[in-house]
């Protein structure tokens, strides 16, 4: 039985998860939990109807706001550690 994949969507992540995650626990646990719960009611919302334009716009931006928080939480750690450390790039 063949298990199928795809990338995390966290920006550059390279692992793979199923296709019923949207991040690996990694990053999923980076995501604010009121974001989080937007996304699952938004993702449980649109499987009820997935023609519904709106469902599915909603889920979308849901997702785009998850990614874009762990992106922004990423480049505040290497902001951080290059404050402290003095070289941005180590």
């Amino acid at each position: 039985m063949t298990t199928h994949t795809h990338n995390c969507s966290a920006t550059a992540c390279q692992k793979q998860i199923p296709l019923n995650l949207l991040m690996c626990m990694t990053h999923w646990r980076m995501v604010p939990a009121p974001l989080a719960r937007e996304v699952l009611d938004a993702c449980r919302s649109m499987s009820r109807d997935r023609r519904d334009l709106e469902r599915v716009l909603a889920y979308r931006n849901a997702v785009e706001k998850a990614v874009a928080a762990v992106h922004a939480k990423q480049f505040r750690k290497i902001a951080d550690k290059a404050a402290t450390n003095g070289a941005l790039f180590e």
